[in-house]
């Protein structure tokens, strides 16, 4: 009996034992930024691939580098540091760069702070590998600083013990909005350092011992991260239920939402990696003199067989590359063609006689050419002879080509074509030219099972000894292939302008993302910026006025927290779509952060900006947005500033708007103040 219970035993474990144990050691706590490791173990990807995953979550003051170099873990999860490790000569190998763009940001007080250069001398919070941010601060020449611990505590940031603070886009933000905290982001992007985010990496030495088993794993969590991304409310209730509730459910579709949009997955396959984009990285090290000049980093990308662009891509090239070389192997034989062509007529009157007392051995040779040779009687325009190739080309016996008349033997076009050249030809015979005697054309012949054949025709006509023509000697080449490859040509390049402009519309719609906001069509802070500099420019060389409008909605925390935040969103769009209508087409309509917009006015003088802005503020209060079976309204308040009364600078002139606009806030909201130097 016990030796029946172990053997069924066997049976229902021996699956379990099949299955390659490995652990997966994450660089964070349990959130959705590992989304697709849960789903790919819930799925059952990770077992269809052959592997029982364990995940670990980070211990304090450990780093997922040296866990998995120092074996205890198999696969790991790390950033852009993995390019620091592999130029000090780590054998660290990135299989997959799940975050295309990094969501590492600097997170500061809004109504402290307002320009990157006001950290000069202030206290920054952050950790000590997050080596991005003291790229981007040094970049912007930010030198003097006090670093300060991290407590991944944003009380710190609200409570002013620190000036700013490191975060994650995808985590807390959320946090800072839920108390209606007015945050101002700070990102590295905007002086050209693109770091990747999280990327799945493993120890060179499990890929030296089975690169297929690397590329199932790299597989199975990719399809993992496709799966989330397609289903985040069912992950987020999966974190809940089996991994950690360090996070509320709307906290962590949040977070589903801005790892998204930082991952890209309709633009950039998932898991794609650049090795130009690795060496920028190692060389933003280099200059931090984390690592020596001119960086190595060979070995860093995992071969996955990943194609880095599209898969269209690669067909069109190889499609274009071949021809090309048809198009060059065409080319060639056409001047081949041509050499011959030109020696044969050259020749032609020197071999005439021979050829008229040599028509045997003419004909013998003839019987092994692959082009058909015929001679035409021009009294009668009946075929004397056909070369026996004219099977192979159009079907038809010798017997058969020889009965035909030259009607039957032409389609009509070609037929009304060929009687033209010869009866013009003759014409310049009879007149004396003898460059007439040889004519060369392209015709189309009927084939005996039906359909078309395109030929390639050269022809001499044969003089009898009083020098009048009596007989046309032909040559046809069958160029059918020929003709089906020009055509084939034509169509891959009309394929390939159709994908080029794709690309050049993916090209507009990439860069239209990097001035707009997503969510209200305005354009967004950056785009502000350059608009503001250069209009100040403008306006100071012209001699014009030029006013700026910050807007801001009265308790809009509260329409959140009452109605959610896709109330909150619906009311942020139709807020826009009020303004958009109202103002003039050279105004400029940006959302500045949150709930508060910012409006850009060339050539308005103060008074008449204090007029727009109190328009806008009653068309807001009149506004009622229907959301489910509730109709919201809110007020707005607004501060207005004017160049060059108010400020000459960008600065300065955002901080005299912004100061008046904190003015109407205190005053009581839903009101215009435009800004006055007596103001606090």
């Amino acid at each position: 009996m016990r030796l029946v219970l172990f053997l069924l035993s066997c049976l229902v474990l021996a699956p379990a034992w099949a299955l390659e144990q490995v652990v997966l050691q994450l660089n964070w706590k349990h959130q959705f930024q590992f989304a697709g490791y849960y789903a790919a173990i819930e799925r059952g990807y990770f077992r269809d691939a052959g592997f029982a995953v364990s995940l670990r979550e980070l211990q304090e003051g450990a780093d997922p580098v040296d866990l998995v170099l120092d074996g205890e873990a198999d696969f790991g999860v790390a950033a852009s540091e993995l390019a620091l490790h592999r130029a000090q000569g780590k054998p660290v190998v990135a299989l997959a760069a799940i975050v295309q763009h990094s969501p590492l940001i600097l997170l500061v007080n809004r109504r402290k702070v307002s320009v990157i250069d006001s950290l000069q001398g202030s206290r920054i919070m952050l950790t000590p590998h997050e080596t991005e941010l003291f790229a981007y601060l040094r970049r912007e020449e930010i030198t003097q600083f006090t670093t300060v611990p991290h407590s991944f505590d944003t009380q710190d940031l609200i409570e002013g013990r620190v000036d700013a603070m490191s975060g994650y886009a995808t985590d807390e933000p959320y946090l800072l909005k839920k108390v209606g905290f007015p945050y101002l982001v700070f990102n590295p992007t905007a002086v050209g350092i693109h770091f990747y985010g999280d990327t799945l990496f493993t120890n060179a030495a499990r890929i030296k011992g089975s690169p297929e088993r690397v590329r199932a794993f790299r597989a199975a969590a990719i399809k993992g991260w496709q799966y989330a991304l397609a289903h985040p409310e069912e992950i987020a209730d999966l974190i809940l239920a089996k991994y950690s509730r360090r996070h509320e459910r709307e906290h962590l579709l949040f977070e589903a939402n801005e790892l998204k949009r930082l991952m890209q997955p309709d633009l950039v396959e998932i898991g794609q990696q650049s090795a130009s984009r690795w060496q920028q990285i190692a060389e933003t090290y280099a200059e931090l003199g984390m690592v020596p000049p001119k960086p190595t980093i060979d070995g860093l990308i995992f071969d996955a067989d990943v194609r880095k662009l599209p898969a269209w891509i690669w067909y069109a090239l190889a499609a274009g590359g071949l021809l090309i070389l048809m198009v060059g192997a065409a080319a060639l034989y056409f001047a081949r063609l041509n050499m011959r062509l030109s020696r044969e007529v050259a020749s032609r009157r020197e071999f005439e006689v021979a050829l008229r007392a040599s028509e045997e051995r003419y004909r013998q040779l003839a019987d092994f050419s692959e082009d058909v040779i015929w001679t035409l009687d021009l009294r009668n325009m009946r075929f004397t002879y056909v070369s026996p190739s004219i099977e192979k080309v159009r079907g038809f016996t010798v017997a058969e080509a020889s009965a035909q008349s030259i009607e039957d033997a032409l389609t009509p076009e070609s037929c009304v074509r060929v009687q033209g050249i010869m009866a013009e030809h003759l014409r310049r015979i009879a007149e004396g030219d003898l460059t007439a005697l040889s004519a060369t054309a392209e015709i189309e012949q009927p084939h005996k099972r039906g359909g078309t054949i395109h030929a390639e025709v050269a022809g001499t006509f044969l003089l009898d000894p009083q020098g009048q023509p009596y007989a046309l000697l032909g040559i046809s080449r069958d160029i059918s292939a020929r003709r089906r490859a020009e055509h084939e040509l034509r169509q891959a390049n009309e394929q390939l302008r159709r994908q080029l402009d794709e690309i050049e519309k993916l090209q507009v719609a990439l860069k239209e993302q990097t001035i707009r906001d997503s969510l209200t069509g305005c354009f967004n802070r950056r785009y502000l910026d350059e608009t503001l500099e250069r209009e100040l420019s403008r306006s100071r060389r012209e001699g014009y006025p030029l006013s700026l409008v910050i807007l801001d909605l009265d308790f809009f925390k509260q329409i959140n927290d009452t109605y959610g935040h896709l109330a909150g969103d619906r009311a942020l769009v139709v807020l826009a779509e009020t303004l958009r209508a109202d103002i003039r087409q050279e105004d400029v309509l940006c959302r500045y952060g949150g709930e508060e917009f910012v409006i850009l006015m060339p050539r308005m003088p103060l008074d008449k900006a204090v007029e727009r802005a109190e328009s806008w503020r009653c068309k807001i209060a009149d506004i009622r947005v229907v959301f489910g079976n509730f109709k919201l309204s809110f007020t707005a308040s607004a501060g207005v500033a004017a160049y060059p009364d108010h400020g000459k600078m960008p600065d300065e002139l955002t901080h005299a708007a912004d100061t008046a606009l904190y003015g109407a806030k205190n005053s009581g909201r839903n009101r215009v103040v435009a800004y006055s130097p007596a103001q606090p």
